[in-house]
C-alpha cells in the first residue's frame, strides 16, 4: 500500500478542500505535517516590499531613457520599452503580492 493510499487523499499528497478558500483553511490537516509549522508569509512580505520600489524606480528611469533615446540608439527605443513594461508587471505583482499578505495575515486575527 502506497502512502498515499495510507492516508487516502490521492491528491498528491493533500486533503481536500475542508472549507472554503476564503472562509478557512486551503487545505485539511493530514496529520503528516508539524503542528508548529511556520508559514513563509513573513519572508514573502520582506521580498515585496523590497522589490516594489525597485521596480517601480526601475520601471521609471526606463521610461524616461526610453523617452530620451533616439531611434537610431543603442540600446533600441523598443528595448526600453519592453524593459520598463516588465518592471511596471513586476511592480503590479509585488503590489497584489503585499495586498494579499496582508489579507491572509487579518484573516488568522
Amino acid at each position: 500500500m502506497s502512502h498515499r493510499a495510507a492516508l487516502g487523499t490521492g491528491h498528491g499528497g493533500r486533503a481536500p478542500h475542508s472549507h472554503s478558500v476564503f472562509s478557512g483553511p486551503r487545505w485539511a490537516r493530514t496529520g503528516t505535517e508539524p503542528l508548529t509549522a511556520y508559514s513563509a508569509l513573513g519572508a514573502r512580505l520582506v521580498l515585496s516590499a523590497i522589490a516594489l520600489p525597485l521596480f517601480a524606480a526601475g520601471a521609471a528611469l526606463l521610461a524616461l531613457w526610453a523617452a530620451s533615446a533616439r531611434p537610431a540608439g543603442s540600446p533600441g527605443t523598443a528595448v526600453l520599452v519592453a524593459l520598463a513594461a516588465v518592471c511596471a508587471l513586476f511592480t503590479a505583482v509585488s503590489a497584489i503580492d503585499i495586498a494579499v499578505i496582508r489579507r491572509r495575515r487579518a484573516e488568522r486575527r
